[in-house]
């Protein structure tokens, strides 16, 4: 008879389940010679676990009756011996049981996070912070306390109930069958726990995962926040996502308050039918009193285990609900990675070519760029320009290779972007984005991110090249000051000089400037331009910008237009023609100022290769006119 769909998926959720569990037991078995010293200081416990039954038995059967003090003080003694010989092997039990929980979770926190320094940019905007951290974080909790306690302390459990019961069944195997009658209905209640319990802890998981990302947005844009008086909106996220998580933990925790008390009962019943039937065996003279004793002193040592059952099951439930989490992340395949044998790059030219080049993104049909065919030659200067969403951010992010082209191709010196190995390629590109990063760290570690062995004077000249140097150099503890996280503290047009002083230090042969100066003001824009005229001397530069003092001098300037290139050319070429780049300038000037403005880089033009240039910069207010006018309203 076929399988119906419940029942295939129930194969499937327990084909997986078992896959993970294997997977976590892997990372037990590169420990093996501790999980084997657990598991014999676990049995010589079991053993020592029934030792004072057997002297109970013995002084109720024994001392007391022949009053023998001598022999009563013997095994008195043998207690003092037991708990001592037990203390020790729970020492070495607890002590190494930590010692591989916290091993195998440092293996797997290291595996994954060094699995995500392998994944594009593109999966953490996919996946959210918030969820990565979750899982890094409250699911590689759970998965330590099952791996570190639960699953030994399973097979403590099972050497218990084993030793235990062959014990009893050798004192009276009538009296431990009817001690052990409740039992079929304890398993199935453990059972039936383990059923319910197990998507309850899925759910408060991923609930939590949502509330935590919900607030790592909210602390992490904070600024934003208030900016636009959202306190109340965000409040009311928040205690939505609260409230969710509330809910799915009050689900849980109703299972577990209707399992325990069943528990309860079922454990009293077993006392009371050991107690009851004992009383009978020693009265009618088939049992001695002292194995009654004995029977009772070992009664919670084989409930005990049963009891425990259930709580390990929900420890293993929710690792088991954390495991498929962190798995997910392991078996991420980067869509972006090095091809089999990659190319090293030595000598790096700059000479990039972009054939027939399309992009979108995932899910989305339309191309966000389409048939790019761009040169860009070695130690040129490249300006790239577009309205918003023309694809400016996206063709630049392609050369790094933080996106790929699903069509066409991109050379860099020759070799296609996807023969070279990414760090080979990412070590030769310098850049510096609009939004830039910065960590919780002092500005000296920022600014030599990317070349630690960096002396101090290389900080400083490349800060110095950046204008960075001087409000650094304000700082009280100057490049040892601390910044906060992601460089609170400094503002936007610091973060930003910081950033590109971090892109200089490490030499690359290709800079790319992505809006790189749109947070400073006019006059530190053109210091910086200034010092950027000797940084990009001899190497690639492609410069994202909307001021037109930033890429009049480019070498080219490349005109986005909706994902394709409309016009190529130098700037007074793009200005002598009607589109986007001369409508650009127009809009840089006021309007009574647009005709003096053309006619003066007209002028300048003329000049630029005369023999008389150095005289007509001098001549004053025409030249400061033109200075003031080439930063335009942008400015």
């Amino acid at each position: 008879m076929p399988k119906t769909a419940g029942e295939r998926t129930l194969e499937s959720k327990g084909v997986r389940l078992m896959s993970d569990l294997k997977r976590l037991l892997e990372y037990l078995k590169q420990h093996w010679i501790g999980v084997l010293i657990v598991v014999l200081a676990m049995a010589f416990a079991t053993m020592l676990e029934m030792s004072p039954a057997a002297l109970l038995r013995r002084i109720v059967d024994v001392a007391l009756p022949e009053r023998n003090l001598s022999l009563l003080a013997k095994l008195s003694l043998g207690f003092v011996g037991v708990a001592v010989l037990k203390g020790i092997v729970l020492y070495v039990q607890w002590l190494t049981s930590e010692l591989i929980g916290q091993k195998v979770i440092y293996r797997l926190r290291q595996d994954i996070h060094d699995h995500l320094q392998t994944l594009p940019p593109s999966y953490f905007s996919t996946m959210g912070t918030g969820q990565v951290m979750a899982r890094l974080t409250s699911d590689i909790d759970s998965v330590q306390n099952f791996i570190g306690w639960g699953a030994l302390s399973l097979v403590s459990m099972v050497l218990m109930t084993v030793g235990v019961s062959a014990y009893l069944a050798y004192l009276n195997w009538k009296l431990m069958l009817a001690t052990v009658i409740t039992f079929p209905f304890l398993f199935r209640t453990v059972f039936w726990f383990d059923r319910n319990i197990r998507p309850a802890w899925r759910n408060v998981r991923e609930k939590m995962g949502k509330l935590t990302e919900t607030l790592q947005e909210n602390i992490s844009g904070i600024r934003v926040v208030k900016a636009f008086a959202r306190e109340p909106e965000e409040i009311r996220k928040f205690a939505e996502r609260n409230r969710a998580h509330y809910e799915a933990n009050m689900e849980r925790a109703d299972i577990e308050a209707r399992a325990q008390p069943f528990l309860e009962l079922l454990t009293g019943l077993s006392a009371v039918s050991m107690i009851g039937y004992g009383g009978y065996l020693v009265l009618s003279g088939q049992m001695t009193v002292g194995t009654l004793f004995a029977f009772y002193s070992l009664l919670w040592s084989l409930i005990w285990p049963v009891r425990m059952l259930g709580w390990l099951v929900n420890m293993a439930e929710q690792a088991l609900a954390a495991a498929p989490r962190l798995f997910e992340l392991l078996d991420t395949v980067p869509e972006i990675k090095d091809c089999a044998s990659p190319v090293e790059l030595e000598d790096v030219k700059g000479h990039i070519v972009f054939e027939n080049v399309d992009f979108s993104f995932p899910g989305d049909e339309r191309k966000t760029l389409e048939s790019i065919n761009l040169e860009i030659l070695p130690g040129e200067t490249v300006a790239i320009v577009g309205g918003t969403g023309s694809g400016k951010s996206t063709l630049v992010n392609l050369i790094p290779r933080f996106l790929d082209p699903p069509s066409g191709r991109i050379l860099l010196d020759g070799y296609d972007l996807s023969e070279i190995s990414l760090r080979s390629l990412r070590k030769n590109i310098g850049l510096v984005l609009q939004e830039n990063f910065l960590f919780s760290a002092t500005v000296r570690e920022n600014i030599s991110l990317g070349k630690p062995d960096a002396s101090l004077e290389e900080v400083i000249q490349a800060a110095d090249l950046a204008q960075a140097h001087r409000f650094i150099s304000e700082f009280p503890k100057g490049y040892d000051t601390p910044l906060g996280e992601r460089g609170i503290g400094l503002s936007g047009g610091q973060k930003q000089r910081v950033a590109l002083a971090r892109a200089i230090l490490i030499d690359p042969k290709i800079l790319i400037l992505d809006e790189a100066t749109s947070s400073v003001d006019t006059e530190t824009e053109y210091l910086i331009q200034e010092g950027l005229h000797h940084v990009m001397e001899n190497r690639t530069t492609i410069i994202i910008a909307k001021r037109l003092s930033t890429i009049r001098d480019a070498d080219k300037i490349v005109i986005l237009k909706d994902g394709k290139i409309s016009q190529v050319g130098t700037h007074l070429e793009l200005l002598s023609q009607p589109g986007f780049y001369k409508k650009l300038f127009e809009s840089q000037f006021a309007e009574q100022d647009v005709e003096l403005a053309l006619n003066l880089e007209l002028e300048y033009a003329r000049n630029e290769n005369h023999e008389s240039k150095a005289t007509w910069e001098n001549e004053g207010a025409d030249k400061r006119r033109f200075e003031q006018m080439k930063g335009g309203k942008g400015s």
